[in-house]
Order: structure tokens, then C-alpha cells, then sequence
């Protein structure tokens, strides 16, 4: 959803929300945290070859561990917190496969992620992955915030025209001047760039 050239300045921002989870006395706070990360560590795990019941117990021991490291969690200067999490999450995932490899009641397990490729969770691999997977992640979030302030025909002029639908098209179709196309995009354009900033200031 964002473009190219803003990739430098997405998410480069983070740490509101973090540094109130680390006080595990808010308990609100932990709340906001599994609501915001809870689907994207979901999402990291299917990726990394998981079926969807093992990507939810996998899932589970992360935030298990994290509730338990988070407040020993220290912010440096140029790190993001997502690497951190990746790295969590990608040794969550690496042990899960290890301990039904050592099981012999789960051979149907076994033989069920026999094509696994373990090279999906190298560190590099999960890095590069988990870091394409946010953005996407934090656009879809942003764009769904944002949805409730715009008419449905203004959404769409946007969504149409982000995947390259032509302007006369658009205004054919929707019955406005070319020109209020423009408006429309650039107007949820610039909210949607707003509210990921907004978000990668909370989250990142």
C-alpha cells in the first residue's frame, strides 16, 4: 500500500506502546499489545511453513515468552523492536520443529512437514521476510482505521487507482470528474501515510 520511495521513512519511528508494556502492572497495556502483534506473529509462523493449529500454539508460546522478557527488553538507539521479535518468534518456530522431530507418537506429524525447508528460518531469511510482511501488515492495519472517514466510492477510487486502474476509467465508472478522482486518492493517500506513521510510532 505505501510507495516505494517512502520505504526509508516507514516505520522508522517507534516505542509508546512498548515502553508501557514493559510495566506488566498495565495490564491494558499488554492487552494493546496482543490485539496489535498477536495477528502478525500469527502471520510470521504460517510463513514459515506452520499449519494453522500449530501456527496458534506456536503463537501462544511466543507471547508467553515475551510477557516474560519484555521487561527486560532494552531499547537501543537504530534497532526496531519487530527484529527483536522476529528473532523470538523464529526460535519459537525452530524449536517447535525439533521437539516433534524427537517424538516418536508424532510421526504423523513428522510426515506431515516432511517437505518443510529449514533455510525458511534462518535469521537472514525470517529478517528480510518479517520486514516485507509489516509493512504489509501495518499498511492493511492503517488503511482499516482510516476506512470509517471516507465514503465507500472514496475507498474504492483509492484502491482502484493504487492498482493502476485509469483515472478516465475510474471516472466513468464512479460519475465524477477526472479531477475529483485525483482528490479522492490524494486525500486518502495522504491520511493513510498519516496514520502509518502514527502506528509504526506505537508499534515498531
Amino acid at each position: 500500500m505505501t510507495d516505494k520511495n517512502n520505504n526509508d521513512e516507514f516505520c522508522n519511528t517507534r516505542e509508546t506502546l512498548l515502553i508501557r508494556v514493559k510495566n506488566q502492572h498495565d495490564e491494558n497495556s499488554w492487552e494493546d499489545f496482543v490485539f496489535y502483534y498477536k495477528k502478525f506473529i500469527y502471520i510470521i509462523c504460517r510463513r514459515m511453513g506452520l499449519n494453522h493449529h500449530d501456527a496458534e500454539e506456536v503463537v501462544q508460546k511466543v507471547l508467553l515468552k515475551l510477557w516474560d522478557k519484555l521487561p527486560k527488553f532494552e531499547y537501543n538507539k537504530g534497532d526496531r523492536f519487530r527484529g527483536w521479535l522476529c528473532m523470538v518468534t523464529g526460535n519459537t518456530v525452530k524449536d517447535f520443529f525439533r521437539s516433534y522431530k524427537r517424538a516418536e507418537d508424532r510421526k504423523i506429524k513428522a510426515a506431515e512437514y516432511e517437505h518443510w525447508n529449514p533455510e525458511i528460518v534462518t535469521q537472514p531469511a525470517v529478517n528480510k521476510m518479517v520486514s516485507k510482511e509489516w509493512e504489509n501488515y501495518i499498511s492493511n492495519m492503517a488503511l482499516e482505521n482510516i476506512r470509517p472517514k471516507f465514503s465507500d466510492n472514496v475507498i474504492d477510487v483509492f484502491l482502484k487507482s493504487n492498482q493502476g486502474k485509469p483515472v478516465k476509467e475510474l471516472s466513468e465508472e464512479i460519475g465524477v470528474p477526472v479531477n475529483t478522482i485525483y482528490v479522492y486518492a490524494k486525500r486518502v493517500k495522504n491520511k493513510l501515510h498519516e496514520e502509518i506513521r502514527r502506528l509504526c510510532q506505537e508499534l515498531d
